[in-house]
């Protein structure tokens, strides 16, 4: 990762934190440099300042005592009465000479031209004080104290010249301190300078390397967040740093990641949702066309059923008459005779009634049979519904409600017809029973006359059968209206049906508008 890789991973207060300590101790670090070199050029100045002021006493120490000294001499020969005074004055001056030369010696060893001074005036002085201590004689000529007054001019202007050399020792020392501490000044001043500008560097390096990290971070994740704000989630911010922008763009990576796969999803469902609307709208269509269907049939079987029951009544109607002529039969058989050529006519009206009964039985079968497969196709088609309103899920709850009342209805209808076909089967059979009778009549009037007995007990037969068909035909008319009833029934769970397939349609469509929206929002992202 490297160095500055594991800087980048630190947060921002502990980047921050990390320049301003750098500043902070690089100030520190300046000022206590600042503050050494200014106390060691405080130190060497003063010392510098003592030791030219050592010299510079002790020169001056040396010139002066070695001025005194020789009017010291100068007084003694002059002023013999004064020798034991004047000789302790000449003492302190040969001390103070030798203080001086020794301070010179100390002060200037540093100094090879300064030490070549002191070494050459301790020469000169030890030179002198041997001339002044030589022997004299008594009455030196004149040529002899002329040589002796120009030695000691000689040995007195060498002090002189060395009191001179000394002075300017000083005032090169002096100088010489003085250059030396500007030359520490101005290394002082570079290296503040330099320490000062070493720390500036590295905090600007910090704080640029800080700043342009989290400039570039915080610019990516603007861009994604631009992305993001024009519906593109195709964009990441690619930072990989821990701090806290880092955190904060991963995050942000993460959500856009999440939203795009929810999108994905969404998408998904929205066109599944939008074909299984237009699924069930298609459903919807057919259940309704079959509803309608299912009501024109029921309207025609209600049709069949009303006609039905006219005809039974009508067979009702001759049954009754057929009993009334039994009766009137069983009563007159005394005018067996005359009664034969009525019971001829009553035969044969009644032969042509039960043949229309016949044929209104082969009639009802027909339509118990058509009723029957009404029954079938409508409890088929509920079954249907009953299916497509469980796939439809929610929406299509009320549509299985009424698909399975439908089926109830479909059921009952069923049951109903084949009641209806029992009762009609019975009737033909009661039919062919009345045919045989009416048969059995005809033979009886035939011979009318000779079997009295007989046709007094075919008579009672009759009556008897006379008496079931009536129950039969009762029977068979209350069927026909529970099945013109039922059929009515059907007919209002057809219309329920289509209403609820209207709804559902309704439903459907609002579903497809909705798909299609949601479709429409989901285009406007790119993912």
């Amino acid at each position: 990762m490297g160095l500055m890789g594991a800087f980048d991973d630190l947060s921002l207060r502990t980047k921050i934190g990390a320049a301003v300590l750098t500043a902070t101790v690089s100030g520190l670090i300046v000022g206590g440099v600042a503050i050494g070199t200014l106390n060691d050029l405080n130190a060497d100045a003063a010392a510098a300042q003592r030791q030219t002021i050592t010299v510079e006493t002790a020169a001056g120490q040396f010139a002066k005592n070695i001025e005194s000294f020789s009017g010291n001499l100068s007084a003694m020969r002059l002023y013999p009465a004064l020798a034991d005074r004047i000789s302790t004055n000449l003492e302190a001056n040969k001390k103070a000479i030798t203080e001086a030369l020794s301070s010179l010696e100390t002060s200037l060893a540093g100094d090879p031209a300064g030490s070549e001074a002191v070494t050459k005036a301790r020469g000169d002085w030890e030179a002198f004080l041997a001339f002044i201590s030589a022997p004299q004689t008594g009455n030196p000529s004149a040529d002899e104290l002329a040589a002796a007054v120009k030695e000691y001019d000689r040995v007195y202007n060498a002090l002189v010249d060395d009191e001179t050399l000394l002075q300017e020792r000083a005032e090169h020392l002096s100088e010489q301190s003085i250059a030396q501490g500007e030359q520490a000044g101005r290394a002082a001043t570079w290296t503040v300078a330099g320490l000062l500008a070493a720390g500036v560097l590295i905090s600007l390096l910090l704080g640029f390397r800080v700043a342009s990290r989290v400039r570039g971070t915080v610019r990516q994740v603007a861009l994604v967040a631009e992305g993001l704000a024009e519906g593109d989630l195709t964009r990441t911010s690619g930072v990989t740093t821990h701090d806290e922008v880092g955190r904060m763009a991963a995050a942000m990576d993460r959500g856009i990641g999440r939203l795009r796969d929810d999108l994905v999803q969404l998408a998904g469902n929205a066109g599944t949702l939008n074909s299984a609307a237009n699924q069930l709208t298609a459903v919807s269509g057919q259940v309704d066309a079959a509803a309608a269907e299912a009501s024109a049939q029921a309207g025609s079987v209600a049709s069949a059923a009303d006609v039905v029951s006219n005809n039974l009544q009508v067979v009702s109607a001759g049954s009754e008459e057929m009993g009334s002529a039994i009766r009137d039969i069983s009563v007159s058989t005394t005018e067996a005779s005359e009664v034969a050529v009525q019971a001829v006519e009553v035969a044969a009206a009644t032969n042509t009634i039960v043949a229309r009964l016949g044929e209104s039985s082969t009639e009802i079968a027909s339509v118990v049979k058509t009723i029957t497969a009404i029954a079938e196709q409508t409890n088929l088609l509920a079954l249907n519904a009953t299916i497509e309103a469980a796939r439809a899920g929610e929406s299509g709850k009320g549509f299985a409600v009424v698909a399975g009342e439908v089926k109830d209805l479909a059921q009952e209808t069923a049951k109903a017809t084949e009641d209806i076909s029992r009762r009609v089967q019975a009737i033909q059979s009661d039919t062919g029973g009345a045919v045989s009778a009416i048969g059995e009549i005809s033979s009886i009037i035939e011979r009318i006359n000779g079997i009295q007995l007989t046709i007094a007990s075919a008579v009672e037969e009759q009556t008897a059968t006379t008496q079931e068909m009536n129950r039969t035909l009762s029977e068979a008319a209350t069927g026909a209206g529970n099945i013109a009833q039922t059929i009515g029934g059907v007919s209002d769970a057809t219309r329920r049906t289509s209403g609820a397939v209207g709804e559902t349609r309704q439903a459907a469509g609002d579903l497809a508008i909705t798909a299609t929206q949601l479709q429409a929002l989901v285009s406007r992202f790119r993912y």
